[in-house]
């Protein structure tokens, strides 16, 4: 347990101060809770030695109610502090971790691992962030209660303090042997949590498709399956560590039983009073539970332990390099291309799928890539935007090394048009202005102008301000293609990067298209993939690649 403990104030960073006077309420809390059980030995002697009195009455209340009153203010600044460090951390992992996906490369998307990353960041860090604050907390509690129940053993005979002590020390034994058997089964939950989202997402999207083919009924049945097995993995973690948390009740029974026996025994030989006696019968039952409660929790710790090192893994995943050593600049330099492929080679994982290729880009010109589907065309348009970094030769924009190019330095200099658009649940403006957030309505306006979009947008309830669905689902895949051109018009980029936009859309929407087009790509650099040669007539050079290889025939 120590070992999440520290793994978390590892993570804390400036919120370490916070965390430790949570530490500090939480330590005062267990004194003010445990301090009556105490002050109950010294009632039942003043009983027997029929010393109570008023005052004495009165003396007790008043210790009572501040006991009580110390509680209360203690727990509410432990919960407090706890608490506000707890989301006001998770709040800076959850942006410094989408900062880092920005910067890993397009490859850990593209290979399944949507459903993961939404399982951590929906399931696992909700489940730390509401879960690890009240641990440490009460962890803190636990420990000081354990420390004080067991001094108070010994303080009333050494031989009660011996015993207390060594049941002590078996219930921490048993519960870290629980710890260990349940991990591994923690980590297959999370697992399977993930699989279950990834099947869930898959389904809904896939929703279209599976009623077209008359699949509802068989999909469902498989999704149905992946919950039955998720319930009883669930149950089989909870029968697994069932054993040893019914041992750690049984040697909190033990403790209280051997307690209450060994006090009566001193009684009769003579080395405690009877008052003492009572005290200790009737203190035993709450000796061991702090250390009880601490381990009844294994479940929990080993969930969150799992969901750390789930997390971990996306904060260690591998960056893009990004040296930050240049800046692109403004205008090509004279006899310099505006993009360049030297001598690159690039593979997904050990699939060959550029070979040596070389290319250069004029300024101002239109280079069109041609081939075979998955010939590698998008890969050589999207080395260029650094989804993925080459492993051999150099990609230049105006004479500087892509790679040690900041990031942002580099995405201002290029618009991507995508075949398939995705639009976010917001309103058409904002979905425009995200090319140029500082961007005044008017030049929104203007932009989805030249991209032949009011004619749609004049007919919608709120005009540019109708909020879409997410991914543009409101709208035809036309009239979304035509805002995803007026965002990058906004944007102004020197170098656009189409993947054929009019592939899939009908002929109306391929006119207005056409014509967005036409005004995004006046006076800048293309980058063209085509499928169809008709749409390339104008092309300043064509390149075809198979195989790996590209050549020029045009």
């Amino acid at each position: 347990m120590l070992k999440q403990i520290r793994r978390i104030i590892k993570l804390a960073d400036k919120y370490k101060g916070k965390i430790r006077i949570a530490y500090l309420f939480s330590f005062l809390n267990s004194y003010f809770t445990y301090f009556p059980y105490m002050l109950s030995l010294f009632v039942i002697k003043a009983l027997f030695e029929k010393t109570m009195n008023y005052k004495t009455v009165a003396v007790i209340s008043g210790i009572l109610i501040f006991c009580l009153l110390g509680q209360v203010l203690f727990r509410y600044l432990s919960d407090r502090f706890q608490s506000t460090a707890g989301y006001e951390l998770f709040a800076d992992l959850r942006m410094k971790l989408g900062d880092r996906l920005k910067k890993i490369p397009m490859g850990f998307f593209s290979d399944g691992n949507i459903g993961k990353i939404s399982t951590i960041l929906s399931i696992d860090m909700q489940f730390i962030e509401s879960n690890c604050m009240n641990m440490i907390a009460d962890f803190a509690g636990d420990v000081c209660s354990q420390i004080m129940t067991v001094s108070f053993m010994f303080i009333l005979h050494p031989y009660l303090g011996v015993v207390s002590l060594v049941i002590t020390a078996l219930i921490v034994l048993t519960g870290n042997l629980c710890m260990k058997h349940e991990q591994s089964e923690a980590d297959k939950k999370q697992e399977l949590n993930e699989e279950l989202s990834e099947q869930v997402l898959e389904y809904i999207e896939g929703m279209s498709g599976i009623k077209s083919y008359n699949m509802l009924e068989s999909e469902s049945n498989e999704l149905d399956k992946s919950f039955v097995h998720m319930k009883d993995e669930c149950l089989e973690l909870e029968k697994k560590v069932t054993p040893e948390l019914r041992m750690i009740e049984s040697l909190n029974i033990l403790g209280i039983t051997i307690i209450t026996g060994l006090g009566i025994y001193l009684y009769k030989i003579g080395s405690i009073d009877l008052y003492r006696t009572l005290g200790i019968s009737i203190f035993s039952f709450g000796i061991f539970r702090p250390v009880r409660e601490m381990y009844l929790q294994v479940t929990r710790i080993a969930v969150m332990n799992s969901s750390l090192n789930r997390m971990e893994e996306l904060f260690n995943l591998e960056l893009l390099d990004e040296t930050d050593i240049e800046m692109i600049p403004d205008n090509c330099p004279a006899g310099v291309p505006e993009i360049e492929y030297k001598n690159v080679s690039f593979s997904y994982e050990e699939e060959a799928v550029l070979k040596n290729i070389s290319l250069e880009v004029p300024p101002k010109t239109m280079a069109a890539l041609t081939g075979p589907s998955g010939g590698g065309k998008s890969t050589i348009a999207n080395l260029l935007t650094r989804f993925w970094d080459i492993k051999e030769g150099e990609i230049l924009i105006r004479g500087c090394d892509i790679r040690k190019v900041p990031l942002n330095n580099l995405m201002d200099n290029i618009s991507v048009v995508f075949q398939r658009v995705y639009l976010f649940k917001d309103t058409i403006f904002n979905n425009v202005r995200m090319g140029k957030p500082s961007a005044t309505r008017e030049e929104v306006l203007e932009c989805l102008k030249k991209a032949r979009c009011m004619d749609f947008i004049n007919k919608l309830p709120f005009g540019i301000d109708t909020v879409i669905g997410e991914g543009g689902a409101s709208l035809s895949g036309g009239e979304a293609q035509r805002i995803s051109i007026a965002r990058c018009i906004l944007k102004d980029s020197p170098i656009i990067i189409l993947d054929e936009a009019t592939a899939s859309v009908d002929a109306d929407n391929e006119a207005y298209i056409q014509q967005a087009i036409d005004e995004l790509c006046a006076g800048k650099t293309l980058l063209v993939i085509a499928h169809r040669l008709n749409t390339i007539k104008n092309a300043n050079a064509v390149y075809k690649i198979e195989n790996g290889n590209l050549s020029k025939i045009k």
